[in-house]
């Protein structure tokens, strides 16, 4: 079987429509947004340059491919059913080039929901059925746009809490660590998502997704930094009743710079107790650790428990034998280059309710990190941020028709018509093809070629903008 046969890369009931669009029609015009509703009220537009690259560009359709759907396709849904003609144009008289034109707004732009983001339509005329045809794939743009834009949001939200909680904004690009590659769902919605996260945060656990920026958006650099680190295989090893000689063993053997323990194997205060405590053989080898090397840090990682309270339960622990000073604005910090890093059931609203619940308590939000797994990579949906793909125009018979779909159900209007986005007072806004103003959607695939290719720095500073904004609590 080909890999990736662009033919069958669609949904099936989509390989039987090229013979249900009304005669004449020599052209299918459609866009994608993200509806009104959402969770969050701006998308963070990304990963389309990685899907043309990976699937689009170049000779995407041979005689092979075409002839292989077509005998899936027979015993799939039925004979006589599949498109080989208008597949076959393609491969012979168009080169395998696939004649469509997408235009995009720049990546990485924060975008007001509501907004055309990305707009499809075919330049030859026998292939009218193709813009829809590849819905299903381009899509999938949905997924790292989303991702990206949940990360931009929680790095908001990290960064109004160091401000009211007077603390230090050195690192904020860590505030969030991807934990996440173990629970997505393949390898690659790991790296598309990893790498999405990568546009505001610095650090990961998932390191396919470092691939992503230096294949797909020429850039040379590694994008995303870890730390060592335990886990419970590790701080078990020696059993229950040997936890902290393990855990001086740990400490001991460790190399310069972060070292991040998990501390639930057993009793989280118990070894916080022997931890940040003097006359405790772990806390003496936590303070040569600290003091051996300039920069060097231990951070406790809580691995469960209700987020808010075990979190302040570990906050004063820490504070107790550590000490602590305040911020500018009251707020207290540990004395020692200690830290704490909750990584356990994370999504954006429980990040937001240990952020609220440190500053009420009085504890600044330097204190912390965080760490998101499944929340990351698997817990968002298309319909995170409501997007979709629909037709909005049809040429017909030497005439533009303007096409839309109105339900009972009005959040879910589409468009109608050629579409343009302009931008006003800050704000994007989308008009008619026809009306004055700047397009920001530019043209970057068309007829197989690849004419917008951007590195992962520049997207990155265009996200950057908006993890600054104001954030509303």
């Amino acid at each position: 079987m080909v890999e990736e046969n662009i033919c069958l890369l669609t949904d099936s009931y989509k390989v039987t429509h090229h013979y249900f669009y009304p005669e004449g029609t020599e052209k299918i015009y459609s866009y994608l947004e993200s509806r009104t509703g959402a969770q969050f009220n701006k998308t963070i537009f990304y990963g389309l340059q990685y899907i043309l690259k990976k699937y689009l560009e170049g000779t995407a359709v041979t005689e092979e491919k075409v002839c292989e759907a077509e005998k899936i396709i027979d015993s799939h849904i039925g004979p006589n059913i599949f498109n080989t003609e208008g597949w076959m144009y393609i491969a012979e008289k168009l080169d395998g080039k696939l004649p469509i034109e997408i235009k995009a707004v720049p990546e990485g732009t924060p975008v007001d929901v509501g907004n055309v983001l990305m707009t499809v339509e075919n330049t030859d005329k026998h292939c009218y059925w193709l813009p829809n045809y590849l819905e299903s794939l381009l899509l999938q743009v949905w997924y790292p746009s989303t991702v990206a834009t949940l990360s931009a949001e929680v790095k908001k939200l990290c960064n109004f809490y160091l401000e009211v909680t007077g603390s230090s904004k050195n690192n904020l690009d860590f505030m969030l660590h991807d934990f996440g590659y173990r629970g997505a769902t393949s390898t690659e919605s790991s790296k598309l998502c990893g790498s999405a996260h990568l546009l505001s945060f610095a650090g990961t656990d998932t390191i396919p997704a470092l691939t992503i920026p230096m294949n797909y958006y020429n850039d040379s650099n590694v994008e995303g930094f870890s730390v060592q680190a335990t886990e419970h295989s590790v701080m078990t090893s020696q059993g229950e009743d040997k936890e902290i000689e393990q855990s001086i063993n740990v400490v001991r053997h460790a190399k310069d710079g972060i070292l991040s323990i998990v501390i639930d194997s057993y009793n989280y205060r118990n070894f916080l107790e022997n931890a940040c405590h003097e006359n405790n053989k772990l806390n003496d080898e936590i303070k040569k650790f600290l003091n051996k090397a300039e920069g060097n840090k231990i951070v406790f990682r809580p691995d469960s428990g209700e987020p808010v309270t075990t979190t302040i339960d570990c906050l004063e622990i820490i504070g107790s034998g550590f000490g602590t000073k305040l911020t500018e604005k009251g707020y207290k910090l540990f004395d020692a280059n200690i830290g704490l890093l909750w990584g356990d059931g994370l999504n954006y609203q429980k990040i937001r309710d240990i952020l609220f619940g440190m500053k009420t308590n009085g504890w600044a939000a330097e204190n912390i990190i965080f760490g998101m797994g499944g929340g990351l990579h698997s817990s968002v949906t298309r319909d995170t941020q409501r997007n979709a793909f629909k037709c909005s125009a049809q040429y017909r018979n030497g005439q533009w028709i303007d096409i839309f779909k109105k339900p009972l159900d009005s959040s879910k209007k589409s468009k109608k018509g050629r579409l343009k986005l302009i931008r006003e007072d800050n704000t994007f806004k989308t008009v008619s093809l026809s009306t004055k103003g700047k397009d920001e959607l530019q043209t970057v695939f068309r007829d197989g070629k690849l004419l917008v290719e951007e590195d992962f720095k520049t997207i990155k500073a265009r996200t950057g903008c908006y993890t600054y904004y104001p954030v509303k609590i």
